[in-house]
């Protein structure tokens, strides 16, 4: 038998979520998301837009493994994830949503496939851009 499994990594302001590619998973990342972006003084509007975006990317591609990772950078700036790895397709799946709804989206392909990378920021009185 196999088993789903979820495992959640902090390491100082790095964080690994590795969740298996179902979308009966999908409610854990928006929870894992939710919560990196309020610990990064996000606001409210931008804390649901960026669980959005990862929705989006995630819903939208085919992940090219047994798990989707989302690896989050926390710093006093705000926050960066990189989610995959997907399946290299040049279709912009995903991507147009997500680059109405956080700062700035990238592609970066790696050995094991295509990863995006979601930045959102703040200003230094702590409102997010």
């Amino acid at each position: 038998m196999i088993r789903d499994a979820v495992t959640l990594d902090v390491r100082m302001d790095r964080i690994n979520l590795s969740v298996p590619p179902g979308p009966e998973f999908h409610g854990t990342l928006r929870l894992v998301v939710g919560g990196i972006g309020a610990r990064s003084h996000l606001g409210y509007e931008q804390v649901n837009e960026l669980q959005l975006a990862v929705e989006s990317v995630v819903a939208h591609r085919r992940p090219a493994g047994a798990a989707v990772v989302v690896q989050a950078d926390v710093d006093e700036q705000g926050v960066s994830l990189l989610v995959g790895p997907f399946e290299i397709e040049d279709d912009a799946a995903g991507l147009r949503v997500a680059e109405r709804l956080v700062g700035s989206v990238g592609v970066v392909t790696l050995g094991d496939g295509q990863w995006l990378e979601l930045s959102s920021t703040t200003d230094k009185a702590g409102v997010a851009t």
